[in-house]
C-alpha cells in the first residue's frame, strides 16, 4: 500500500497512513468531493467523462481546502510560497495547483479593496 494514495470501496474512503497530514487531508477532500459528484469507474484516465469528473473533484478540493479569504488572511501571515503552504496546512506542490486553478478562474482579481495577482505566484496589494 506503499505506492497506493487512496483506495475507495463503496462509501469507504481509506488513505495512506505513511503520507504526510496535510497530503492525508488533501486527498480525502478530494475523495469527498468524488462521492458527491462522480458516476461510476472513473479509473481509466484516458476517458474523457473521466478526466471532466476529476477536474471537477479536484477544483471542488481547492475551494473546500484553500477558499479565496482563507487563501487572503494567509498572505498577510506569510513571507513566501513555502510559509503560505505551512499557514494553509497544505503541501507546497498542492498551493501551487490552488494558485494556477484560481489564475484561471480569476485572472487578476479585484476583490473586496483587494488586487490579487496569480500571474506570478501570488501578490495581494490593497487597493
Amino acid at each position: 500500500m506503499d505506492r497506493l494514495e487512496t483506495l475507495c470501496v463503496g462509501k469507504t474512503i481509506i488513505i495512506n497512513a505513511n503520507r504526510s497530514k496535510n497530503e492525508q487531508v488533501q486527498t480525502l477532500v478530494e475523495e469527498i468531493s468524488h462521492q458527491e459528484i462522480s458516476v461510476g469507474d472513473i479509473l481509466s484516465p484516458n476517458q474523457l467523462d473521466n478526466i471532466k469528473q476529476e477536474t471537477i473533484a479536484r477544483r471542488r478540493s481547492f475551494e473546500r481546502l484553500v477558499p479565496l479569504d482563507k487563501l487572503i488572511n494567509a498572505y498577510w501571515q506569510s513571507t513566501n510560497e513555502f510559509e503560505l503552504a505551512d499557514c494553509l496546512e497544505v503541501t507546497v506542490e498542492y498551493l501551487f495547483e490552488v494558485l494556477e486553478y484560481y489564475r484561471e478562474k480569476y485572472g487578476v482579481l479585484v476583490k473586496d479593496n483587494i488586487l490579487i495577482n496569480f500571474s506570478n505566484g501570488i501578490q495581494i496589494l490593497k487597493a
